[in-house]
């Protein structure tokens, strides 16, 4: 039996309560906990009940126009609490939850936004409350706030909601998203924002009630949260979502919940399909049955053309149709989406440009595959009532077709600016045009438009993309300066250029005092020690130059386009280079077997410590680092361990074992030393049989032959005397 129609609605509080009227008891929302079989499910009647249970609560406690942190693991609570938010006209404030291990980077973002906001209270679980509550004694802005477990909250406060009468232009929530400086500012994201955009998202995409929504963007990020969580209450379809942990863990958990729950639409960056084609085997995408998928959205990042046919050509097995994969680009100052390819056309498109003439800010077309062009993607057209110009960022002038400027943009999916900071406001929502014409939002984006269609070249800022995660390069800039005393203040470039799998890699050249450097390996190793902890990005290269040889302007302002030309042409004045070696070879030697039986027969205190040795070497080349490099007691993402990194880490240790690790481990075990305990205690079974190739081993007191070998006399005496010990 067909739905009803769904009615003129201005509010999402509106939408969701019409859908639990009209279809309560269908799925709304499904959470693979564990990205795979532990489902929860909720109806939208489910949904609405928690909502208003929420919403009564902050409404008996004054929570109208107050700010409300939301701070939960990826699940359904998130849902409810910012939902529930609404119901009570809150304004809701999603944010990750502080990582333990990483406080220093974590925390401070949360605090800001806990102060810009003016934070009233914090929505969170009762695990978190425990969790973060102690780290937060120097953090008035967050201790102060009233902390709300929200599963204590009982269904039966929803008999006390009251509906709080919200109109089109009253703000759902601030989206809060990271400046150059770190600063986070708010984003004020209407009702109006939401259901315009909601209509420009399905123009064209083919959403029914019979669709199926996955995904695992974070419901912290625009995309993942208007697409992956809004969309399927605007088109009366089924959500099945995951975390992003998840789908860095198993990369396979993507696409199979595709298969398994008949998923028809999904949003990824470019990297998730990256990592998607690499982390499957021919078996795995065999398996799968991916015919009935629609909308795969490229989205949020540069595209790459080679990403995609690896990820096409990977999941053909499973007869995912080709021309389901589409692009789309967006912000959270824009709502989420500003423009998107048409669906259905493959292959999807894709211009090569000349590299020379792209300098000049001119577009002159070549052929792929040429010297001196780079592929850029197109993002498609505009709907609705959004208009894109290419702006001159200097003149403010509209440069029409196949010249490279600025992207400005305007119309009804356009939000309301920053909270509580009409500066800003005014610098990024509120540019005009030469003629007067405006306003325009400010992207920062450089893109050019070629028989209509718009396409993204690079930032007007320099923003780095890596592995999905943007940085600024001002903040790793600001990092390094300080790393070691032989780097001139002021004098470095932070940039990126793609590899030879077509992903970008961080390269950093700064200036140094000559006379400082006694050991150009020991200033290497304190940046990329200073960059790993603050910023977990490992470098491709470093570039240490003379004094006065980084391309700045008159002004000073450092040229890192030029910089990158520079290095990429070899025409850098170069004092000393570090590159990591290409590759990270991650297939460890020994085999399961042997390094399980050459464990077996030690002692706890000599498994521990060859176990150790054997992460260190394996962590060494992954890094590209000498194994004496890596601390056994430093947290492994410190040292530059990226999350993809990271998890083929944990995942070459489990083969290496025998055994499946979650990437999450390193999480509760971040050291080398705390990992390799955990797996000794948890993980390896030494009571299994040994395996039939090896020889049974003797008991002995002592190092065996295979640590032996190599080792000083003081070292032998040293593990013999360990041994007795632990004897």
């Amino acid at each position: 039996m067909p739905h009803p129609a769904l009615p003129e609605v201005h509010t999402l509080v509106s939408l969701l309560r019409w859908r639990a009227q009209h279809q309560g008891d269908e799925p709304a929302y499904t959470f693979l906990a564990d990205g795979f079989d532990d489902t929860q499910t909720w109806t939208w009647a489910d949904v609405d009940r928690r909502a208003r249970a929420i919403g009564a609560w902050l409404q008996a406690h004054e929570g109208r126009g107050e700010r409300a942190m939301l701070m939960f693991e990826e699940g359904l609570d998130y849902l409810a609490g910012l939902y529930g938010c609404m119901y009570a006209a809150a304004l809701a404030c999603p944010c990750h939850p502080p990582d333990p291990n990483r406080l220093h980077r974590t925390l401070p973002r949360l605090q800001e936004i806990a102060r810009d906001a003016s934070i009233r209270f914090v929505l969170t679980s009762g695990a978190i409350r425990r969790g973060a509550r102690g780290h937060l004694d120097e953090s008035p802005a967050l201790s102060g706030a009233e902390w709300v477990a929200v599963e204590e909250i009982d269904d039966s406060w929803a008999e006390r909601w009251e509906d709080p009468g919200l109109g089109g232009e009253d703000l759902a929530y601030l989206q809060y998203t990271s400046g150059s400086t770190s600063t986070p500012k708010g984003v004020m994201v209407s009702h109006h924002n939401l259901l315009h955009q909601l209509t420009d998202f399905d123009l064209g995409y083919d959403h029914d009630e019979e669709s199926v929504i996955v995904s695992w963007l974070p419901a912290t990020h625009d995309l993942g949260l208007v697409y992956g969580r809004f969309m399927p209450m605007f088109a009366g379809c089924r959500c099945v979502f995951l975390s992003a942990a998840s789908f860095m863990r198993r990369p396979i958990s993507w696409m199979r919940a595709m298969s398994v729950w008949k998923g028809t639409h999904s949003p990824s960056p470019n990297f998730g399909f990256d990592v998607a084609a690499r982390k499957v085997t021919d078996e795995e995408a065999a398996q799968l049955d991916l015919s009935h998928v629609k909308v795969l959205l490229n989205g949020a990042e540069a595209i790459r053309r080679g990403s995609e046919e690896r990820f096409i050509e990977r999941y053909a097995a499973g007869d995912l149709p080709p021309q389901a994969v589409t692009h789309a680009m967006g912000m959270s100052e824009a709502t989420a989406k500003i423009m998107t390819e048409p669906i259905g056309r493959f292959p999807a498109k894709f211009l090569a440009v000349d590299a020379k003439e792209y300098e000049a800010n001119r577009v002159s077309l070549r052929a792929f595959g040429d010297d001196g062009a780079f592929e850029v993607a197109s993002n498609g057209t505009t709907h609705m009532d959004t208009r894109c110009v290419i702006a001159d960022p200097d003149t403010l002038e509209d440069l029409g077709e196949d010249r490279v400027g600025e992207l400005w943009v305007s119309g009804s999916t356009v939000a309301q600016g920053y909270w509580n900071n009409p500066d800003a406001t005014a610098s990024t929502f509120e540019a005009r045009l030469a003629t007067g014409e405006g306003p325009f939002l400010r992207t920062g984006d450089l893109a050019f438009i070629h028989e209509g269609e718009i396409y993204l070249t690079g930032r007007l800022k320099d923003l780095i993309i890596i592995r999905g995660q943007n940085h600024h390069p001002q903040d790793i800039e600001w990092s390094l300066q300080s790393a070691h005393v032989a780097l001139r203040p002021n004098c470095a470039a932070a940039f990126s250029v793609k590899s030879d799998d077509d992903l970008e890699e961080l390269i950093l050249v700064t200036e140094i005092y000559r006379h400082k450097v006694e050991d150009p390996e020991v200033v290497f190793g304190a940046i990329r020690s200073a960059i790993a902890e603050n910023h977990a990005l490992m470098a491709r290269a470093i570039v240490l130059i003379a004094p006065r040889a980084l391309p700045k302007t008159s002004s000073g302002k450092i040229q890192r386009s030029r910089t990158r030309q520079r290095f990429l042409d070899g025409d850098l004045e170069v004092l000393h280079r570090w590159d990591r070696p290409a590759g990270g070879a991650i297939d460890p030697e020994p085999s399961t077997e042997q390094l399980v039986d050459s464990l077996r027969p030690l002692s706890p205190r000599r498994r521990l410590r060859k176990l150790v040795k054997t992460i260190q070497d394996l962590t060494a080349r992954i890094l590209g680092l000498h194994a004496d490099d890596i601390e056994e007691d430093r947290p492994l993402q410190e040292l530059g361990l990226d999350s993809v990194t990271a998890v083929e880490m944990v995942e070459s240790v489990g083969r290496l074992l025998g055994a499946s690790i979650p990437g999450t481990v390193l999480f509760d075990h971040p050291t080398i030393e705390d990992l390799s305990c955990y797996l000794l205690d948890e993980v390896v079974d030494f009571d299994a049989p040994t395996a039939p190739a090896a020889a049974p081993a003797a008991p002995s007191v002592g190092a065996e032959p295979s640590d032996v070998a190599g080792m000083t006399d003081d070292e032998v005496a040293a593990a013999l005397l360990a041994e007795l010990e632990d004897l």
